[in-house]
């Protein structure tokens, strides 16, 4: 890049590509806008000099995600820039390798390094960052249901890796340009057999899901336990600091009055019929020694009216100096309690209790039941074992705020689509979301500012086999380690000679 035409094409491929991805992902999960900021980024680490590339991407990599996921990652500013500039230079060093490959191979075989380090990187991202999958591309997707449906076959990564090998076609078409026809053609037919298969296959799956039985859920969200007029009472009373008599009575009585609150909510969702009611989590607080209260509550009603109740509940043990349990309490019309499982995962900077992963399976009427709790959802080998169960119909009470309301419970649909169940997430400040085991939309309806909702609709539940749910992560195994030997086999070939427009 010497001449002054060179750094204007560098400097339109970078802001470009930068625009894209901020306006494609997190609060604006826009498909086409997010592949071409990839195309256009790819363009600029290919007239751009390396050592400029890589800083430049790397930094406006952080610019991007602070803005397209602003307010999404509850973690304090410094630690959070960190975070993203680390993983932003390992994007960075990707786009590297790309052009690396590109400027030695001169097969389509160029293509597959990109996406294939990406998924790398994603599945990486899914098991040992703090926030699982967060900010993974394939998100963009999650509501265009048709291309979503590949996530049945190898997961999300399949269709990071679809997105991102169609961004490194366009740019080697894009490098054949001015070579004819004959010469960027292969690409161009790659392209449109993926797109084909791709689409067909979601076509396929849509048109013959909705195949299991109808079951009627309610959805109720009730005002939280801490509202004003009681929070320092709620507050203190729960973690057990010592405070006047009468602050302690006044919280012990708003935990009662939340628990009418909520059971009151039940009694009018019991008007419309339900088989199922279940509210989000930590919707109702409360401490050790009020659960017996709220679960014999609950297991009276199922017995009367003959439905299942489930409870988001978190519950403090003041005076232990142990973290909350997070958790999710089902009760079956005989009032027996087939659920009472632990959030598995920890919001970073939460002291919630830890469950051991272990998902529950219920036999019923309705089929397998299981469940897992709001963040939870964010990790796909988290709720693998569903698939492997084959569950029918999964709850996911989840608890959200408003900048996260659009895509995490597109994060939960994407693990319907995964793993074949149906889905109900009930949530608390937020979007409560009903889908099939194709990840569509049956029911939803978002809640804010601490407002009372019900929501109720039927349901096709059953489970629907897929085959990410038989082999778990092999492809994304596959696409690292393909990424490995392909960088290898690059490295045994000469640099091309011709230029790259």
């Amino acid at each position: 890049m010497t001449d002054r035409s060179s750094w204007g094409q560098a400097v339109i491929f970078f802001l470009v590509g930068g625009l894209g991805l901020a306006f494609g992902q997190g609060h604006w999960p826009n498909g086409l806008a997010l592949l071409l900021g990839i195309v256009f980024w790819i363009r600029f680490c290919r007239v751009a000099h390396p050592l400029l590339a890589v800083p430049l991407l790397a930094v406006a990599n952080v610019l991007v995600w602070e803005w397209a996921y602003a307010g999404m990652v509850p973690m304090p500013t410094p630690i959070r820039i960190g975070m993203f500039t680390g993983i932003s230079f390992v994007l960075a060093l990707l786009f590297l390798a790309d052009r690396w490959a590109n400027l030695r191979l001169n097969s389509l075989l160029a293509t597959l390094v990109l996406p294939c380090g990406w998924v790398a990187f994603d599945l990486a991202s899914a098991r040992f960052s703090p926030g699982g999958t967060w900010a993974s591309v394939a998100y963009t997707f999650s509501d265009h249901t048709i291309f979503a449906q590949l996530a049945s076959l190898v997961g999300w990564t399949g269709i990071t890796f679809v997105v991102v090998w169609l961004a490194a076609a366009v740019n080697w078409i894009w490098d054949r340009r001015s070579q004819g026809g004959s010469a960027y053609q292969p690409g161009l037919i790659a392209i449109a057999v993926v797109a084909f298969a791709v689409l067909g296959f979601g076509v396929y799956r849509l048109s013959t899901g909705n195949s299991g039985q109808l079951v009627r859920v309610a959805c109720i969200v009730a005002p939280n336990t801490f509202n004003d007029e009681y929070l320092d009472d709620v507050y203190t009373y729960t973690r057990g600091i010592k405070v006047p008599e009468s602050s302690t009575l006044r919280a012990r009585e708003r935990i009662e009055q939340s628990m009418e609150e909520h059971f009151e909510l039940v009694e009018t969702a019991l008007d419309l019929d339900p088989d199922f009611i279940v509210w989000p989590e930590a919707n109702a607080v409360l401490t050790l020694s009020e659960e017996p209260v709220w679960i014999k509550r609950a297991q009276q009603i199922a017995i009367d009216n003959q439905v299942f109740i489930g409870m988001g509940l978190i519950i403090f043990r003041p005076g232990t100096g142990k973290g909350t349990f997070n958790k999710f309490v089902l009760v079956d019309p005989a009032g027996k309690v087939v659920m009472d499982t632990l959030k598995a995962t920890q919001v970073p900077g939460s002291l919630n209790t830890k469950g051991d992963g272990t998902l529950p399976v219920v036999k019923s009427d309705f089929g397998r039941l299981s469940s897992a709790i709001c963040f939870d959802m964010d990790f796909p080998h988290v709720i693998a074992p569903a698939g492997r169960e084959k569950i029918d119909l999964f709850f996911a009470p989840s608890n959200d705020w408003v900048e996260v309301v659009d895509i995490h419970a597109q994060m939960a649909r994407m693990r319907a689509i995964e793993q074949g169940f149906a889905l109900v997430r009930p949530t608390k400040d937020g979007t409560t979301l009903m889908t099939d085991s194709t990840g569509r939309t049956v029911a939803s309806m978002t809640s804010l500012d601490n407002r009372t909702a019900l929501l109720v609709d039927d349901l096709h539940v059953g489970h629907r086999l897929t085959l990410y749910s038989m082999i778990g992560d092999s492809f994304s195994v596959v696409c690292a380690l393909g990424f490995l030997l392909i960088l290898g086999f690059t490295g045994l070939k000469k640099t091309r000679a011709a230029a790259l427009g």
